[in-house]
């Protein structure tokens, strides 16, 4: 759902952010100090980008924090895209990257939203999958990429991906095998994100008459429906 980079500049003080969604591509952020900062609630940093006069106009606001699982530091940005639409992320690093690189990466967590939706999901040769799903407001195509470092059931089989405007692999979301109780049948649930940055569920049905590996998107069922219907 978002991708970028966060780079601090040679002078040690200021920082490049570039982000990428489903939506909008944002580069060359400037990240700058803020000079005005008082409280702990401040913003470390303000955002900002030029106006088509030259102008600078702030766009949003960087925090340094730390992981309180794994005691690594970390950034806390909240960004405006030119929609004017709000969307939080946080810029984070592992040992195998450059000292002063950052990797952009979504909140973790968050409640799913229901959603009316309609799709399709094929098996390629080589395993993977590629498929499209669309609702009143998107409709997008996607592939899902082997997860190769599954370790727990837990852990999804495939990563969606799909392409930001400029052309970014933007991972939206996530894919399961999973087997129904019920009739122990094999289908496929997903985890994604829409263009807007909402969450959504879904599963992936076979149907019969289609070919192998053809799967169909269906919304999940909403809970007061699948009671209402149980009672009956």
């Amino acid at each position: 759902m978002i991708t970028g980079t966060l780079t601090r500049n040679a002078d040690g003080k200021t920082f490049t952010l570039s982000v990428a969604t489903l939506t909008f591509d944002l580069a060359r952020l400037s990240v700058v100090p803020n000079a005005y900062k008082t409280a702990d609630t401040h913003p470390d940093y303000h955002i900002e980008v030029r106006t088509p006069r030259g102008r600078t106009m702030r766009v949003g606001s960087m925090w340094s924090a730390v992981s309180k699982t794994s005691q690594r530091p970390y950034f806390q940005i909240a960004l405006t895209d030119r929609m004017g639409r709000s969307w939080r992320m946080n810029a984070v690093r592992d040992d195998a990257m450059p000292e002063d690189r950052w990797r952009v990466v979504p909140l973790a967590g968050g409640a799913a939203e229901p959603l009316a939706l309609t799709g399709r999901i094929e098996t390629l040769d080589d395993g993977n999958l590629a498929g499209s799903i669309g609702s009143y407001d998107f409709d997008m195509d996607f592939v899902a990429v082997e997860n190769t470092h599954k370790a727990s059931e837990d852990h999804p089989d495939w990563h969606m991906e799909a392409r930001s405007p400029g052309g970014q692999v933007v991972r939206m979301g996530s894919i399961w095998r999973t087997m129904s109780q019920r009739t122990g049948t094999a289908y496929l649930s997903l985890a994604f994100y829409a263009p807007t940055g909402t969450q959504h569920r879904a599963n992936a049905l076979l149907r019969e008459g289609e070919a192998p590996g053809v799967y169909e998107v269906v919304a999940l069922a909403p809970v007061a429906q699948a009671e209402m219907a149980t009672a009956a």
